[in-house]
């Protein structure tokens, strides 16, 4: 009977060890990962990809306190002062931005991750960050926007990347000069006076902020399916300054599945190849026979070379326009499966952006076609994804969007 009795005790400890074990290992597992459980145990970032090259399709979502000038980039085209800019920030309600709409029609849409601008940029952040008071907490919204969109997203098992701009930053006082960088700063008549960057030694203190955002948003929001990082142009021109591997080491301290977005690459080390609009080194936006530019060109057909044959992703608008404008409409549904068609036939993910409006609500249009996509997609399946030749056509004529008036900086 003790025999019996301690053989019972044996098995039932061994048990109940193996239940917490496997309680343990999948609470560690991404909640977008539990289907790559086995790979993951071995390789996080693989079990990543894997899922990555199964997703096919995501939703891009450009929406900031730009809003009202229906332009990204408006701070810097239209040499706007922070002090006038603010007031944009001041008036940035966002009554309308609801999370749970914007993941549901990501999934009726057809569509397996969502991309969201965090932060763009004018540097201003959408969640609520210890690092900065430019952010949505800390102006009239007074809301988390990162926070609810990765709340919905977990609910509904729809993984999230996060955008994040490091190679541009106009306000952060240590970011550095146009002189350094064309685009780094708005070309103001006269230096403000929260332009602090003398020496390379003060951009630390903006590398330092961004390492300390960066592992805030990797330990505040859950998992994160990975970081996409904008712009590249100037991170090569001053990649002795940037150093960003240390930036991806950050995030891999905190999530070890995370993919690295990055353009066509700064380091090599990246997880996934991204092409804006089209899928080519960003060599060919950078022509002319200044240093900066040469410089640029040299390292970014460097990096190419590296990361070419990885899995790739296309970021491309609906609208022709990556903010909303009132006057753009979004592409016929039949439009936005050729798009996915191409990226397909390119071994790529099409990532599909939506501007939303300035009070954070989906435009109508867009919802309409994106719905329509996705019953598409329903009733025939995601276009044919090519694994023989894709090869053959990393580098070539491999623009999906063509829509793009003015170059931006890529």
């Amino acid at each position: 009977m003790k025999y019996i009795f301690r053989l019972a005790k044996v098995i039932f400890l061994a048990t109940f060890f193996l239940i917490i074990g496997c309680n343990k290992t999948e609470k560690n597992t991404p909640y977008f990962l539990k289907d790559y459980q086995e790979t993951f145990e071995n390789n996080p970032r693989e079990a990543a990809l894997q899922w990555f090259d199964d997703a096919r399709l995501g939703m891009f979502i450009h929406w900031g306190v730009w809003g009202p000038k229906h332009a990204e980039w408006a701070m810097y085209n239209e040499t706007i002062p922070l002090s006038d800019y603010k007031k944009l920030a001041k008036n940035f309600k966002a009554n309308n931005f609801d999370a749970e709409a914007i993941v549901n029609l990501a999934k009726s849409s057809g569509m397996n991750y969502i991309t969201f601008v965090a932060k763009h940029h004018d540097g201003f952040s959408l969640w609520d960050s210890d690092y900065s008071d430019w952010d949505s907490m800390d102006y009239p919204a007074k809301r988390d926007f990162l926070k609810e969109l990765s709340e919905a997203c977990r609910k509904n098992n729809m993984p999230l990347f996060i955008y994040y701009s490091i190679g541009i930053d106009w306000t952060h006082p240590f970011f550095i000069p146009r002189e350094k960088y064309v685009y780094a700063r708005p070309n103001y008549k006269e230096t403000p006076d929260y332009f602090l960057y003398k020496s390379p030694e003060d951009f630390e203190k903006y590398r330092e902020f961004c390492k300390n955002q960066l592992k805030e948003l990797s330990t505040k929001y859950g998992d994160v399916a990975g970081f996409w990082f904008d712009t590249l142009g100037g991170v090569l021109a001053n990649d002795e300054l940037f150093n960003m591997q240390e930036f991806y080491d950050v995030i891999h301290q905190y999530q070890p599945h995370a993919l690295i977005h990055f353009k066509t690459g700064a380091t090599g080390t990246e997880d996934v190849l991204v092409g804006e609009r089209e899928l080519k080194s960003i060599s060919i936006h950078y022509q002319g026979d200044d240093p900066e530019k040469i410089k640029i060109r040299q390292l970014a057909d460097k990096v190419w070379n590296n990361n070419k044959f990885k899995k790739a992703e296309i970021a491309v608008t609906s609208q022709g326009s990556w903010a909303w404008t009132p006057t753009n409409k979004c592409r016929a549904s039949n439009e936005l499966y050729a798009m996915l068609a191409h990226a397909s036939n390119n071994n790529a993910n099409l990532l599909l952006n939506v501007g939303l409006k300035p009070d954070g609500s989906i435009p109508k249009d867009v919802e309409k076609e994106f719905r329509l996509l996705g019953k598409r997609i329903q009733k025939e399946g995601y276009p044919i994804l090519n694994k023989k030749g894709w090869k053959a056509l990393r580098g070539e004529d491999v623009s999906v969007d063509s829509t793009e008036v003015h170059k931006t900086a890529r």
